[in-house]
């Protein structure tokens, strides 16, 4: 009997655990967050949306289901890991189905924080279409630089466009430019993004053109391996020594180097001298003028120049060849004696000083000479 109380007294004080954490629980819940989804796109292959928060929120999870027919696809879980007080975040999403069949597709979506629900909302698209569309992106590029696009338009039509800078699933830059005019031929857009990429680090680049009346978006993204590069763009090279102008085109810092060969013009090709000189940091559109002076005068001859831009690896980004002609110096000693020759023997302006001055002592002469 004293067991079956004990056992009675125990149960209790558990059941009154669970209600009383449960309750802890349910009262940690943020209230009024405000959080919400305020833009929303997807087809068959990705999508985008944007999370706009009134307080500031951290560490939440977006969930998204895909569904066709009552049959799950996809389902994905992203962190979100801050929103400012006022501000949003962009996330982007790629489905993972085989399933791209014609018709309706549902997008079922969940906001929440510790298991406390923020937000949820279902959206949909339609796979397939019945009509041509107004615009197709024929072609799309994203690299270290930015980005170019082929937009060709089947009528006239006015765009807006969204560049995006895509990092795992948060996009890190954004661009938008609105009121594109599209007559009926082709037109090329680009970009540069406008934030420094990591070396080696994987990226994607995406975009999304949205038209009006009627409502029309297609979008295309790409992946990318960011990566520093530089080119070549102007040269100068004597017996003295050489330069190399180097323009960036990567938003990764390029810290690498230029190496200039000097070598024998012969087939041995013998090295006569041989500098690696460290560059500035550039990015795309800097240049910079990187030089080297010889340890000696080339002697007088025909010589081989090999300049060479060492990327942040170690690699080879960019590479010039070209040739040296070494004129013999000139001997200055007799240059200023066959001067100084030339100069005594041919009359010169002190004559002409003395002639002018002597006329002008006779005439003061006479003059004073008259009073």
């Amino acid at each position: 009997m004293l067991k079956m109380r004990f056992n009675f007294v125990f149960l209790s004080c558990f059941l009154l655990m669970l209600a009383f954490t449960g309750n802890s629980l349910a009262a940690e819940c943020p209230e009024n967050t405000g959080v919400g989804v305020t833009d929303f796109y997807s087809d068959i292959e990705s999508g985008d949306l944007t999370v706009f928060s009134e307080t500031e929120v951290e560490d939440m999870d977006l969930e998204l289901q895909l569904e066709h027919e009552g049959e799950m696809l996809d389902e994905q879980t992203l962190g979100i890991k801050r929103v400012a007080p006022g501000s949003n975040a962009i996330k982007v999403f790629e489905w993972e189905t085989d399933n791209k069949d014609d018709g309706k597709y549902n997008v079922n979506i969940r906001i929440s924080k510790d298991d406390c629900l923020l937000y949820t909302n279902n959206y949909t698209f339609v796979n397939g279409r019945q009509v041509i569309p107004r615009i197709k992106i024929d072609d799309f590029i994203a690299n270290s630089e930015g980005f170019s696009m082929m937009v060709t338009p089947v009528q006239p039509v006015i765009v807006d466009a969204t560049y995006m800078l895509v990092d795992g699933s948060d996009v890190i830059y954004t661009d938008k430019q609105e009121r594109i005019a599209l007559d009926t031929l082709p037109l090329e857009l680009s970009d540069r993004w406008n934030t420094l990429l990591i070396n080696g680090k994987e990226y994607k680049g995406r975009v999304k053109v949205e038209m009006y009346t009627p409502s029309e978006t297609t979008a295309a993204m790409q992946e990318f391996t960011a990566k520093d590069d530089v080119f070549i763009s102007d040269t100068y090279k004597d017996a003295i020594g050489a330069s190399a102008t180097i323009e960036g085109r990567s938003q990764v810092p390029f810290k690498g180097a230029v190496r200039f060969t000097v070598m024998e013009n012969d087939d041995m090709g013998t090295v006569v001298e041989r500098m690696t000189i460290n560059s500035p940091i550039l990015l795309s559109g800097d240049d910079e003028t990187v030089e080297a002076i010889w340890g000696e005068r080339l002697d007088e001859g025909i010589y081989k120049l090999l300049i060479e831009v060492i990327g942040n690896d170690g690699d080879t980004l960019d590479v010039t060849e070209t040739i040296i002609e070494a004129e013999a110096p000139v001997n200055v000693t007799n240059a200023t004696n066959e001067t100084s020759d030339s100069t005594n023997e041919t009359p010169g302006f002190q004559g002409i000083y003395l002639i002018i001055t002597l006329v002008a002592a006779i005439f003061i002469i006479r003059l004073n000479s008259k009073r």
